[in-house]
């Protein structure tokens, strides 16, 4: 991919590359038991979760960097019912440094949420809104001691369709 001409392109999260990223979470009837729909949480043996309400403003459709978090599984559901795009990376797509190819472009669908492997790197949620709220599960200490970030060599631009 040449990063300075090519756009990236949506995928959906049934496509088994996000596999290596993160679980799609799809709505369920209550009462449900737990199984292999639902989101496989992982926090660090010390960590509390945080569950909020996140309010993004919207930003422009390109990844110069992206972040990960090794202590736990995040997960990220539209409190809006809108579309939303995330760019997600595996793991192990970092430890050479990031690039064009490893990026993968999802767009997640009203009723849609996603739970983020440990580590995955990621970038986004981009809307196509002014702003947007978003739920928001991960450790209370996230943002202070688990906030890894990489600089991408190239910006990436991205197709929110």
């Amino acid at each position: 991919m040449d990063p300075m001409t090519d756009v990236i392109k949506p995928i959906r999260p049934q496509d088994s590359r996000f596999s290596a990223c993160g679980t799609l979470l799809l709505p369920q009837d209550d009462p449900a038991r737990f199984g292999p729909e639902d989101a496989d949480l992982h926090f660090a043996s010390d960590g509390q979760p945080r569950f909020y309400l996140m309010r993004l403003r919207r930003r422009p459709p390109v990844v110069a960097a992206m972040t990960c978090h090794f202590r736990v599984s995040q997960c990220l559901g539209s409190a809006d019912a809108e579309p939303w795009w995330l760019a997600v990376a595996p793991h192990e797509a970092g430890s050479a440094g990031l690039c064009s190819d490893s990026v993968l472009l999802l767009k997640l669908l009203p009723g849609e949420g996603i739970k983020l492997h440990p580590g995955t790197w990621h970038a986004g949620p981009y809307v196509s809104k002014p702003s947007a709220l978003f739920f928001n599960l991960e450790l209370r200490t996230t943002n202070d001691d688990d906030h890894n970030c990489l600089s991408l060599e190239h910006p990436l631009p991205l197709a929110l369709i």
